[in-house]
């Protein structure tokens, strides 16, 4: 007979962490309706593109952290029309459904991306910092 593994675990309140949040990027909760998630998706667009001000200024990594957040935006959202759809409270054809299948879907192609742009900018970054420690 095998035995498992003991993992032993510690309370919530008494694990060190360097801060309370995971990102510092301003994010919307829950699923309005599909106008307000319409506004919000173009809201994220216009940053992303650089059509407004960023919310945060993270040097070089800026755009990798802003489309990592945004892309998990957008998975929240898909997750939560498709627990709707599943639930019964979505029905195929809706206005929700049209835009999980359009707008949304479109926008996680964009974050996607957008995250391996600001990727490569890293990269190139750190290969720069590598050829001036060498000379």
């Amino acid at each position: 007979m095998t035995q498992g593994v003991r993992i032993r675990r510690m309370h919530p309140q008494r694990v060190r962490q360097f801060g309370t949040i995971v990102r510092d990027v301003p994010l919307k909760y829950g699923l309005p309706g599909v106008d307000e998630l319409s506004k919000e998706l173009k809201e994220y667009t216009d940053i992303l593109l650089g059509r407004v001000p960023c919310p945060l200024d993270n040097g070089v990594a800026t755009l990798m952290e802003i489309s990592n957040a945004y892309f998990a935006r957008a998975c929240e959202l898909d997750m939560l029309i498709h627990e709707g759809e599943r639930e019964g409270d979505i029905e195929k054809g809706s206005s929700y459904y049209r835009f999980r299948t359009g707008e949304l879907r479109s926008f996680l192609e964009l974050t996607k991306r957008s995250f391996e742009l600001g990727s490569r900018l890293v990269t190139v970054e750190q290969m720069r910092m590598n050829e001036r420690l060498e000379q």
